[in-house]
């Protein structure tokens, strides 16, 4: 944390750059347009101000025209920059990884921030096809350049898939990457890393460190939900069920909330043959009365299809949720 810290104090103004063309560019993308790409000719040694620009290009753009546009950037003006802001618009996986894997090479030797962040992309494309060995190597790169943000991101969306708990841990707590507190980006920064972080240490089991970052969120829905993901890891379902039920009555249409409760319902509710309750005396808690249906099995089962019902009109894409709720309702109904 301290090579961390050090990095971050080190690109102060890059991302103070950052913010500015941000705003710049959410304000109105054909205005901000001209303004940043000036910036980007101004500051050649900051990369990042050029993927700001095609990550809101992307938003307003079609990807054929950026295709396009930057395949014949590289070809006219080729460099490892230009490299990869191709990379990241193009089509084909095998052609990303070439054209990162390419940025990576040119700028490896220079001592580049590019470097670590066309590597960074070149492992995430890696991973889209389930390369194992991408975790151990993002791992390398980050003991080498601690000062890469994307390569931490990319670590906290990785290392739980591949049972990395520490590493998972690690990544969250280096968020938020914007240490300045007067920049006009560290509020919104801070709130969204603070959800991110405290989403992966539930995730890993760092119960402490996620409920100390809950206390620098202003959004009650999400703190209820994680504090009930936080009793349920801890043995307690009880209150954690109180507080589903609580976000529950204040959005009734709430998915994650009828997910989690489907998932209390099973994990830690017991039922007999019939779908009733049977562990009540385990429990030991008088408001199970109150809080449980009579048959849990099919409350369970009306969560999970009210869950898929809920995400398919809302157009909430959570794969890792969809799967687990129809694999449930199959094996119910086998």
């Amino acid at each position: 944390m301290d090579e961390v810290n050090l990095a971050k104090i080190a690109q102060h103004d890059e991302w103070e750059l950052l913010s500015e063309c941000f705003f710049l560019l959410q304000e109105n993308f054909e205005d901000g347009r001209g303004e940043v790409a000036s910036k980007i000719a101004t500051y050649p040694e900051y990369p990042r101000l050029a993927l700001l620009l095609q990550d809101f290009e992307r938003r307003h753009l079609p990807l054929e025209v950026l295709f396009r546009d930057y395949g014949k950037l590289e070809k006219e003006q080729p460099s490892a920059l230009s490299a990869l802001l191709l990379a990241r618009v193009h089509s084909d996986r095998d052609q990303r990884i070439a054209y990162a894997k390419k940025a990576a090479d040119a700028e490896e030797a220079a001592g580049s921030p590019l470097f670590a962040i066309a590597k960074v992309f070149e492992l995430g494309t890696r991973a889209e096809g389930g390369e194992a060995l991408v975790v151990n190597k993002l791992v390398i790169i980050l003991d080498d350049h601690p000062g890469c943000a994307e390569g931490w991101r990319l670590l906290a969306q990785l290392a739980p898939l591949y049972a990395h708990s520490d590493y998972a841990a690690a990544a969250a707590r280096v968020e938020p990457w914007v240490l300045n507190k007067d920049s006009a980006l560290y509020k919104d920064s801070k709130t969204v890393a603070d959800k991110a972080a405290t989403v992966k240490l539930l995730e890993v089991g760092e119960l402490a460190a996620a409920r100390s970052r809950l206390q620098n969120i202003d959004d009650d829905v999400f703190v209820k939900l994680a504090q009930a993901s936080a009793y349920a890891r801890d043995n307690n379902p009880v209150e954690a069920l109180l507080l589903i039920t609580a976000v529950i009555e204040m959005e009734p249409d709430n998915h994650v909330a009828i997910f989690n409760r489907a998932l209390l319902y099973r994990d830690y509710f017991g039922y007999d043959a019939s779908g009733r309750f049977s562990d009540v005396n385990d429990i030991g808690d008088a408001r199970c009365e109150d809080l449980l249906p009579v048959d849990i099995r099919q409350a369970e089962e009306d969560d999970l299809t009210r869950f898929l019902e809920l995400t398919k009109k809302t157009g909430q894409i959570n794969l890792l949720r969809r799967v687990q709720a129809e694999y449930r309702l199959k094996n119910r109904l086998n």
